[in-house]
């Protein structure tokens, strides 16, 4: 730890006389993880350089590919000092959310500097165990400081900065905290603690407490915000499909491995989030013949309860008999024809039911998610040269085409020179 928060320092570890320990006090503090951590760490680090309201926070963040099981990469400094705050850790797992695996935390290791008056170390005896001032807005800079950094990631050799960033974190960071105007959905179940939930919605309140350097930027923005960004511009050649999986592609002097499932899955999720958010009524596909399918009670009970979910991401739905629904609608998405509509929804209701309880803010999310996820296009499927490009092209009007909502790299990268 000492060594992370001083790479400007030369250290020494000598134990029975064994050199054993020694960073070169360059100020690079890649050298110093390099050391700690090894080559393939330190291979897939992004820089964090962040500063708002005199609060500046520096370092690095993995990741998809580092992502680990435990919190113990998990390192902030509190003006070079190694502290502990729950409200920090809780911002970086939301700014995180898509980028690592299920059950995965993020890599990180953060030095956060500002003025003394701002916090509290005589909180524990030991003073690892901070208090700061005002704990909401600490918990918005780390999310946008993490969240940033995550989303200056080159993407199939682009790696042009995007003006409409900062828009889409502040959209993002309220989607993720923000549990919307019902609150009482089916997840929750109905025995859940009404103290809880007024808890929960009093939390949400206080961190969605609008910047007011960001209140005019994000009225002015709210139609563009709905728009998909210009497309970037890059120059691929197809080189086929691997096990009807796999979408290689070839850019200078790098090979691309895209996966077809986990692409798509973004694209739907945020093309759905987005409709979802802002309660548009036309991402619903009506079909030819409704789908006529018979519920356990449980199911029905469920369907209920969360109709109103159902109904916002796209599904027109209605009761045809005691324990019968008639699907006439499902969500808007590419490929309809290569979808099983019966299946997909059951598959969908399958997985919510399984997992029926969770906290408030995270509901829509998951919803929203597992949605994206029976709904596109799966291993296995054929996809025509069409198919791919549009994909592709369609990907790079994304802010985050990284990973899948669920935290499944979309694209492997190879260079030249690893296959010679």
């Amino acid at each position: 730890r000492t060594a992370l928060a001083n790479p400007h320092i030369s250290l020494k570890l000598i134990n029975d006389g064994k050199n054993v320990f020694q960073t070169n006090g360059s100020g690079n503090l890649h050298d110093v993880i390099y050391l700690i951590y090894g080559k393939e760490i330190q291979s897939n680090i992004i820089d964090v350089n962040y500063e708002e309201d005199n609060i500046k926070i520096t370092g690095v963040v993995g990741n998809t590919r580092i992502a680990k099981d435990t919190r113990k990469d998990q390192i902030i400094f509190l003006n070079k000092r190694y502290i502990k705050n729950a409200t920090l850790t809780s911002s970086a797992d939301q700014a995180f959310k898509g980028s690592t695996g299920i059950s995965k935390y993020g890599f990180f290791i953060l030095n956060i500097e500002m003025p003394a008056n701002m916090y509290d170390v005589n909180v524990h005896p030991t003073k690892t165990e901070v208090r700061f001032k005002d704990e909401e807005k600490i918990y918005k800079i780390m999310y946008r400081a993490i969240k940033g950094a995550l989303l200056n990631e080159e993407f199939l050799g682009n790696n042009e900065k995007s003006s409409k960033k900062e828009n889409y974190i502040l959209n993002e960071f309220n989607f993720l905290t923000n549990h919307f105007k019902n609150h009482n959905f089916g997840f929750i179940g109905k025995h859940e603690d009404k103290k809880e939930i007024e808890n929960q919605q009093q939390i949400d309140s206080n961190i969605n407490k609008p910047d007011d350097k960001n209140t005019t930027e994000e009225n002015n923005e709210k139609d563009e915000l709905r728009k998909r960004e210009t497309k970037r511009k890059i120059d691929y050649k197809f080189i086929g499909i691997s096990f009807k999986t796999y979408i290689i592609i070839e850019i200078q002097d790098q090979l691309y491995l895209i996966d077809q499932h986990a692409a798509h899955e973004r694209l739907l999720y945020e093309k759905i989030k987005e409709n979802y958010k802002n309660n548009i009524s036309s991402n619903t596909q009506m079909l030819l013949i409704p789908e006529i399918v018979e519920l356990t009670h449980r199911e029905v009970e469920f369907v209920k309860e969360n109709l109103e979910v159902f109904k916002k991401t796209g599904y027109d739905i209605e009761f045809f008999g005691e324990n019968t629904i008639k699907i006439n609608g499902t969500p808007d998405i590419e490929y309809r024809e290569k979808t099983n509509k019966r299946e997909m929804f059951m598959d969908i209701l399958d997985e919510l039911l399984t997992n029926s309880r969770t906290t408030i803010k995270d509901i829509e999310e998951r919803f929203i998610a597992t949605v994206a996820c029976k709904a596109a296009v799966k291993a296995g499927m054929d996809l025509t040269q069409k198919e791919v490009d549009y994909l592709i092209q369609n990907l790079l009007t994304l802010q985050n085409p990284y990973t899948c909502p669920h935290g499944r790299p979309t694209t492997i990268k190879i260079n030249k020179n690893e296959l010679l």
